[in-house]
Parts: C-alpha cells; sequence; structure tokens
C-alpha cells in the first residue's frame, strides 16, 4: 500500500543517513590503522609461501588430486546428459524433487564443510582451545526447528526457493530484499571458499595460484552448469567421502605421531587447552558456552533454515518425510564432522606446543598445511584433495542456488509483474507455450550459472588483495542471516504480521547488525580485539550479532504490524493462508472420509504434500 511503502522509504533513507553519519569519518580515518593493524593481510605476505612449508609432493598426490577432481566433473557430466538431459526447470533446479534422505542429508553437510572449515577449526582450537568444539551442539537446538518448522511451510507450499515464502507471506519487496541480500552473501562467501584451497596447494607445491583458482573454478562451474541439482548432490556424496576419510586418517596418523591418545590429552590439559566450559553470562567475553550454543544456534539457523543453499535440497525430497528425515540425519553428521577436526587442533598443540612453526608466521590459517606436509607427508594428496572436495562442494552448491533464487525471484517475478501490468492474458497460453517457455528458463538457469561462476573465479583473485576487508566484510556479512531469520520467523509464527511491519522489522534489524559490527570494526586495537573502553555495545562478541539482529527484527516487526493494523482499517481483516504458518498454529482440519466433502484437504495430491493439507484462508 502507498502508505506501507513511503513509511519504508523514508526509513531505508534514515538507515542509509544514519550509517554514513556514525561510521564514514571513522573508517576514513582509521583505513590506514586497519592495514598497520593487520600487515599478515597483505598481498605480498598472503601470496609468500615459506620454504619450510612446502612438501615433497610425489606424482600419486598429483595422480590423487587430479583423480577426485575428474570424477566430479565425470559426475556431473553423466547427470546433464542421462534419462533425456536437464531441459526442465523442474530437473535442473529440484531434480523433479525424487531425491531419497540420505544423499540430500550428505550433500548439504559436504557443503558446509569448507576449505575455512578444514584448516580454521584446528586452527582456531590450536590457538584458543577446545571451547569452540561447544558450537556442535548448537545443532541440538538447529536442527529441531529446522525440521519442524520452517521445512514442512516450504514443502507444503511446493516453492523452488525459500524467498517465495516472502512473497506469498509479505510482498515482493521483501522478497526482493531477501533475495539480494543471499546472492550478495553467496557470492563473497564462494570467493573466499575457491581461494582458500589454492593457496594450500601453492603451499606444497610448485603450482600457481591463478592456475588453481581458474581450473577449479571452470571445472565445478561447467558440471555444475550442466548437471544441475542432482549432479551437485551427488558429486557431493563422493566429496564427502574424500573429506571424511581424509580428516579422519589425519586424525589417525596425527595422533599416532604425537606419541597417542593420553599424550594428546595430557598435553592439552596441561596447557589450558580443555577449556570446554566457560559459563561466563558476560556477552562481550570472545567465547562461551551461552554465546556458543546459544548464539551458534542464531548464526546455523539463518544457513539450515532459511538459506537457499540448504533449503533447496530438502526440497528435492520424494516427501516431506524423506526432506525431514535428511535434516535429522544432519544432527549427529554435524557432531561427529566438527569433533574430528577439533580433535585435530589438539593433535596439532601436543605436537607443536605454545611456540607454532616459525614458518607458518602470522598465517595461522596454514598450520594445519605445515603439519601435513611435515609430520605426516605420504598422505599430502589425499589432504589436498580433501581441501578441493570441500571446495567444490560449496561452490556447487551455491552456484546452483543462486541460479535458482535468479530465476525463480528476479527474473519470473518481474516477468509475471510485467504481464500483469499489461494486462496479458494467462488463458491463451497452451501447454506447448509453457513448455517452450520453461525450456526456455532452464536455458536462462545455466547461463546464470555459468556467468555466477565466471564472477566466483575474479572475486577469488580479488581476494588476495582485499587485506582488511575480508575480515570486515565477513563480520557485516554475517550480521545479516539474523535479519532475514527474524523476518522469515515473524512470517511464520505471528499471523497478524504484515509487509509493513516485516519491511521495517527487516530494515531495523539490519541497521541494527550493521551498527554493531562495523562499531567494532572501527575500535579494532593492536591485539585485534575491540577497545575495552568502546561502546558496550561494540563489545559484544560475535557469536551474538544473529541473536541479537534477529530478535530485533522480530520485535520490531511485530510492533509494527499492529500499528498498521490500528492505522490501516483493511489490514485488521487480510486473510492470511494457514499453509504460510507453522504446522502447529494451522486449524486443525475436520476428519472425514469422502475428499469432496472436505475443503482441507489438499486438491493437489501425491506424497509431497501428506503432511500439508490445503486449508481454506481464514477470516
Amino acid at each position: 500500500m502507498d502508505i506501507k511503502r513511503c513509511f519504508g522509504l523514508v526509513s531505508l533513507v534514515i538507515v542509509f543517513t544514519l550509517s554514513v553519519a556514525e561510521f564514514l569519518p571513522a573508517l576514513f580515518t582509521d583505513f590506514h590503522g586497519f592495514r598497520l593493524r593487520d600487515e599478515r593481510y597483505s598481498s605480498n605476505d598472503q601470496t609468500t609461501v615459506h620454504p619450510d612449508v612446502r612438501g615433497d609432493f610425489k606424482w600419486w598426490d598429483y595422480l590423487i588430486v587430479g583423480a577426485m577432481i575428474l570424477i566430479s566433473f565425470g559426475t556431473g557430466l553423466y547427470h546433464a546428459f542421462s534419462g533425456g538431459g536437464q531441459r526442465t526447470t523442474a530437473r535442473f533446479l529440484m531434480a523433479e524433487r525424487s531425491m531419497f534422505s540420505l544423499p540430500v542429508a550428505i550433500s548439504v553437510l559436504a557443503s558446509y564443510l569448507s576449505a575455512i572449515t578444514v584448516l580454521g577449526f584446528p586452527s582456531e582450537v590450536y590457538f584458543h582451545g577446545i571451547q569452540y568444539w561447544m558450537v556442535a551442539w548448537s545443532f541440538v537446538i538447529v536442527i529441531p526447528i529446522t525440521a519442524l518448522v520452517f521445512i514442512p511451510v516450504f514443502h507444503g507450499l511446493g516453492v523452488t526457493t525459500a524467498y517465495e515464502y516472502l512473497r506469498k507471506r509479505f510482498s515482493p519487496t521483501v522478497q526482493y530484499a531477501g533475495s539480494v541480500l543471499f546472492i550478495i552473501q553467496t557470492l563473497f562467501y564462494m570467493a573466499i571458499v575457491l581461494y582458500a584451497p589454492a593457496i594450500a596447494l601453492e603451499a606444497v607445491t610448485e603450482i600457481p595460484l591463478w592456475v588453481t583458482i581458474i581450473g577449479t573454478g571452470l571445472i565445478c562451474t561447467i558440471y555444475t552448469s550442466l548437471g544441475g541439482i542432482k549432479a551437485v548432490i551427488w558429486t557431493d556424496v563422493f566429496q564427502f567421502t574424500i573429506l571424511f576419510g581424509s580428516l579422519l586418517l589425519v586424525l589417525i596418523l596425527g595422533t599416532v605421531d604425537a606419541g597417542g591418545p593420553s599424550k594428546v590429552w595430557q598435553d592439552n590439559y596441561q596447557g589450558g587447552k580443555l577449556n570446554f566450559f566457560v559459563f561466563d553470562p558476560d556477552p562481550t567475553v570472545r567465547l562461551s558456552f551461552w554465546s556458543l550454543v546459544i548464539g551458534g544456534a542464531f548464526n546455523a539457523l539463518p544457513i539450515w533454515a532459511v538459506s537457499q543453499t540448504a533449503v533447496q535440497r530438502f526440497l528435492t525430497a520424494r516427501t516431506l518425510k524423506e526432506a525431514q528425515k535428511s535434516i535429522w540425519y544432519n544432527l549427529p553428521g554435524n557432531v561427529v564432522m566438527m569433533t574430528i577436526v577439533s580433535l585435530i587442533g589438539l593433535v596439532l598443540y601436543a605436537t607443536y606446543g605454545d611456540t607454532p612453526p616459525a614458518a607458518v608466521g602470522k598465517e595461522h590459517d596454514q598450520i594445519l598445511i605445515y603439519f601435513v606436509a611435515q609430520e605426516i607427508p605420504y598422505i599430502q594428496g589425499l589432504f589436498i584433495a580433501c581441501l578441493f572436495a570441500g571446495t567444490l562442494s560449496t561452490v556447487a552448491s551455491g552456484l546452483n542456488a543462486l541460479a535458482a533464487v535468479t530465476l525463480i525471484d528476479i527474473v519470473k517475478t518481474y516477468r509475471n509483474r510485467s504481464r500483469n501490468y499489461l494486462r496479458l492474458p494467462e488463458e491463451g497460453r497452451t501447454d506447448e507455450d509453457m513448455a517452450r517457455q520453461d525450456y526456455r528458463d532452464t536455458i536462462i538457469s545455466k547461463i546464470c550459472t555459468f556467468v555466477y561462476g565466471c564472477i566466483t573465479v575474479v572475486a577469488a583473485f580479488a581476494a588476495q588483495y582485499m587485506g582488511t576487508l575480508v575480515k570486515m566484510a565477513n563480520t557485516v556479512f554475517g550480521s545479516i542471516g539474523g535479519p532475514l531469520l527474524g523476518v522469515f520467523t515473524l512470517g511464520i509464527l505471528y499471523k497478524r504480521a504484515n509487509s509493513g511491519g516485516a519491511l521495517i522489522g527487516l530494515l531495523a534489524g539490519s541497521y541494527l547488525g550493521f551498527w554493531m559490527s562495523i562499531g567494532a570494526i572501527v575500535n579494532t586495537v593492536d591485539n585485534g580485539g575491540v577497545d575495552p573502553e568502546a561502546f558496550w555495545l561494540y563489545r559484544i562478541s560475535f557469536m551474538w550479532y544473529s541473536a541479537v539482529s534477529s530478535i530485533t527484527t522480530f520485535i520490531v516487526g511485530l510492533l509494527t504490524s499492529e500499528i498498521i493494523r490500528r492505522v490501516i482499517p483493511e489490514e485488521r481483516y487480510r486473510e492470511v493462508d494457514p499453509l504460510l504458518l507453522a504446522t502447529f498454529l494451522r486449524p486443525r482440519p475436520h476428519l472425514v472420509v469422502n475428499e469432496e466433502q472436505d475443503p482441507f484437504i489438499s486438491q493437489s495430491g501425491g506424497d509431497n504434500n501428506v503432511n500439508a493439507p490445503s486449508f481454506s484462508k481464514s477470516p
């Protein structure tokens, strides 16, 4: 409505103005200081590899890495041409909703085990202790909420993207906002993921950085743009076996090399690294039990419950039951994988103690690469293949999700609004016309996949020059997931919410998230922490950003919706389709035998709607 649109526009202008007034002067005055405080991110330091880090890469190591990449590429090509090829959007983007739970579960798990996780998690444990492992238990909260609250709604609506829900529940404006934020986040994250294994390979071989980035990026782009989501899922399954086997082997051989499990445990106990439980309730403490479990749940929910990368694969399942099973499988899966990489961090400490190798320098994430190259060099090829497996799975999943969001949430939405504006009749279109349009949409999806792949490759080259902007952008974009979670939660759990409230809540949560994260960066001191004298909001742990911004979005959206209902009478009588609400908030259908006598039973039929009946709109 006009009033709501004007309200939203004014709010957006206010947010932008406040942001500039608050941070721009500080950013300009401190930018030079940022670079001095974090010189390790200069291009020369990042791309220079110490001679002691470089391992003795044998011909069989090259063979293992090459075989992993070729098998992934071959799997993608197989699905590109088998069964008539990828000629429809239903097949290319959704695998015709025919997948079973186990491959979907493995695919989602593999796509979040990138090279960043493989290298960063052990490094975090080595330098700061085992307490970060407690974040694994946040999935005890994340998995049930995803399986029981969010996915039944998406699956019952039969949507292709999560952001279609925002249009159905609120408005196209909210849909555009969600999809654009997802595109920006995913492109940035994929660039960093693609850059990480290239640095690792350069560290142990003579292969230049640019060769690895271009080669890996193009291979992943080609098999994803040809094979579609089914190729993504089955290559993820293969790549997960490489990931799991490699990390398990590094853990076992590393433990033996360090002197056995008891010595590893004893060394870490004496070094104070077994800090499992830190119950400090202070939200400004970097990590605590509460920030890791509760804050970690708020950080993970935007990824698992409302991100297109995960939701799209959950929706490829044959039935809602299969989709929910694929989610539940990830509870033990995440705990096991995080336990393995955390234990590897303990092995690193048992090997090097409090003095990291001089060859690693300030590039802390390279410590595991150094360890494998020097302590267990006979599995270098398998370990590098592990890093590339994590990269391929993450990038492939992201590319297919980006193609789906671009087609459904931008191209199709714009096309449909144009048809409505021009008042073009739908009834004149034959099935043949619809089939031709769907084929063209499939081509558009493949082109989008290829274009996004090329953008990712270019952005990966830029990553080495981003300096502290990498750290800055990771923090800022991490705060975006919270507002998206908040607006989805508002729509699913609060029936009286409206588009005006959702938009204002999204703006408020986003502004608060940006304010906290950028304020923390502006007030960073020499040791990498936040100035103790800075405003308390800037000193809050990064683990709480998503929680604060999502709760803010929900509360502001709720209150604004109620105000709009008071100001605009027709909002009080707006009907909300019960399918857009959580299953436990829907009116219970009457139990009858004859479908024709029951308006609550879905007319679409099929297993996909067995747990999500179609209701008439409530008054």
